[in-house]
């Protein structure tokens, strides 16, 4: 699973704040529940993980997929 994402560095701030880890967002991407667009057109995917609703925005278009930004809903 290593290696099929790549982290902004804004991604790994944000997640080091909220204290989610590559291993949440690798869930996320993969049982994703919900799915919008945002205004800039990027996939952004939520799940629940640990208790936490948790919401990853992805690089439209992105090969490996580039993980923009983390938040907690």
């Amino acid at each position: 699973m290593p290696g099929r994402f790549t982290y902004t560095g804004h991604a790994r701030e944000k997640m080091a704040e909220r204290h989610i880890t590559e291993a949440d967002v690798e869930y996320v991407l993969e049982h994703w529940v919900t799915q919008f667009t945002d205004r800039r057109g990027n996939p952004l995917l939520g799940a629940d993980v640990r208790g936490r609703r948790i919401r990853v925005v992805v690089a439209r278009d992105s090969s490996p997929a580039r993980i923009v930004t983390v938040y907690i809903a």
